[in-house]
């Protein structure tokens, strides 16, 4: 879950992309997390 959705602020607009790793949020999808390396780029709405 992302900071933004745990402080209770929807993301889904703005930053529907959250990295499984570190939490990060984004506007697009990224295949690599530019925040942790991490691989694992999904909706919040997919999981």
């Amino acid at each position: 879950m992302g900071l933004l959705r745990r402080l209770g602020v929807s993301s889904e607009r703005e930053t529907p992309y959250e990295c499984m790793g570190c939490g990060a949020t984004f506007r697009v999808r990224y295949q690599v997390c530019p925040e942790c390396g991490g691989y694992t780029i999904e909706r919040d709405d997919w999981g």
